[in-house]
């Protein structure tokens, strides 16, 4: 089968499945937040995965579920995945260079994952695409992304990250500013250079 097609059908099973899992429908009713700030979690995965972040290759935009219009997420995602998702599912959408993260709390607190260990799987494919120009329907990048994904979650978020998630936004972050779209949605973005020491 065709790796695309098949990357295809599964994501389109995931779609379907998520909420499910998670007992919503539709759009989250309790939304997840990020615990780390986005640019922590991504220098983390960049020197995991060995690669030296440059200031002129732009930071993509992230985006929630709980903040996103469909329509929104279905324009991005539909030429790279052949058909347009129901739901709002956590991909990299490599023509526009934003992140797209379902923020069902319920979910993450099922399957004790968070949503910072889920930016991390999509700041991999980022990476690969925007720093090696990897084949994305490549199987191996999808294992390469889980391998560091649950790699961030044993090391970086602890057992009561979760109960703290919703206490501590990265979108606080001076650093980090939440910016609304004309769509209506808000996009968290943050400086692409080094960042300042403390203090």
């Amino acid at each position: 089968m065709n790796p695309v097609l098949r990357w295809s059908t599964l994501f389109a099973m995931a779609a379907c499945l998520i909420p499910a899992a998670a007992g919503e429908s539709g759009a989250p009713a309790e939304p997840a937040k990020l615990h780390f700030e986005p640019r922590f979690v991504l220098e983390t995965v960049a020197k995991r995965l060995g690669v030296t972040l440059r200031p002129e290759i732009p930071v993509p935009a992230i985006f929630v579920a709980s903040t996103t219009p469909l329509a929104q997420f279905q324009d991005a995602i539909e030429t790279q995945w052949r058909f347009r998702p129901d739901v709002v599912l956590n991909t990299y959408a490599i023509a526009r260079n934003e992140i797209y993260l379902y923020d069902g709390a319920a979910y993450y607190a099922q399957h004790n994952r968070t949503l910072d260990d889920s930016l991390a799987h999509e700041f991999v494919h980022y990476l690969q695409a925007q720093y090696r120009n990897d084949d994305l329907s490549s199987e191996w990048r999808e294992a390469e992304a889980v391998d560091i994904q649950t790699w961030f979650r044993k090391v970086h978020v602890g057992r009561d990250t979760v109960a703290r998630q919703s206490r501590s936004p990265a979108s606080t972050d001076p650093l980090c500013s939440v910016t609304p779209t004309d769509a209506g949605a808000r996009a968290i973005r943050c400086p692409a250079g080094p960042r300042p020491a403390p203090g």
